[in-house]
């Protein structure tokens, strides 16, 4: 066992133990890497969560206890926390990359994920980065939940970053066009496009230049892209000046309020790739 001394430190250096709230407090930031947790609420040490369409009520005490026993162990209660919202132990220690390769998708995160993947002592996430202050991050696909490729996971299955995001796009290429249909609404210069799913990638969409490109042969004058969090995507033409406006101001404060935010920026795609709007 780790013993403090007297002013709360830990020997050999390490960090001062958590108290119980630091500990519950600490518990809420590093939700914030399950994108498949949302977090209701928390009552002193007990943790109101949603996970997929279930919710749980977990007794943080029973996990600070197991944290106070042996502090340098932290990153262990922690998945043990998280095997218990999800209700299962999710098997992510697949060593061979063909056993998990149909079920890796990309998905876009704010590039401040990063920063708190290094605070948290982390691996750090495999990832790309795109635009807006944004990277694309590779999941593999555990059913109810995700869990982040990070470089450790490359390094043990010898794979490089391009052919991760390439095995990533043909998956969500193959789902896409199997199970998932947009929505398109409106005529000529009205008319929209939208992925809403709520399958956790409708945003990453972006990615799917081929099916962006096809949105962009039936609009009147530029296309105009905006997700403004995870599972919303939305094409639109930019020739009516007060849509355009009208749809801006949307994104904007959808960006700012709904669950999961990704950005108010605005793309558009031309010579073949997805590029930041610029507005004239």
């Amino acid at each position: 066992m780790v013993q403090n001394n007297e002013n709360g430190h830990q020997g050999d250096g390490a960090p001062p133990m958590m108290t119980r709230e630091q500990f519950a407090v600490y518990i809420e930031k590093r939700l914030t890497l399950y994108d498949e947790i949302v977090l209701l609420g928390r009552d002193g040490m007990d943790l109101q969560l949603r996970v997929g369409d279930v919710d749980r009520s977990i007794d943080l005490g029973i996990f600070y206890a197991a944290y106070a026993r042996d502090p340098t162990q932290l990153d262990v209660v922690i998945q043990n926390f998280v095997a218990v919202a999800h209700g299962i132990v999710p098997d992510r220690s697949a060593s061979d990359f063909a056993e998990l390769a149909d079920r890796i998708f990309p998905m876009l995160k704010p590039i401040a994920l990063l920063a708190e993947v290094r605070e948290r002592r982390l691996p750090m996430l495999a990832y790309r980065e795109f635009l807006a202050e944004l990277i694309i991050t590779y999941v593999v696909y555990e059913g109810r939940s995700v869990a982040f490729i990070n470089e450790e996971h490359l390094e043990r299955w010898g794979l490089g970053i391009q052919e991760l995001h390439a095995q990533a796009l043909t998956n969500l290429r193959e789902r896409t066009l199997k199970q998932i249909d947009y929505a398109t609404l409106g005529v000529d210069e009205q008319r929209l496009f939208i992925f809403n799913s709520g399958d956790g990638y409708d945003a990453t969409r972006l990615l799917l230049t081929d099916v962006i490109a096809g949105w962009a042969s039936q609009l009147p004058g530029n296309i105009v892209l905006g997700i403004p969090n995870r599972d919303f995507l939305i094409a639109f033409s930019d020739a009516n000046p007060t849509i355009l406006n009208s749809i801006a101001q949307q994104i904007q404060a959808d960006a700012a309020r709904l669950a999961h935010g990704l950005t108010e920026q605005l793309f558009t795609f031309a010579d073949s790739v997805i590029k930041e709007y610029q507005w004239e």
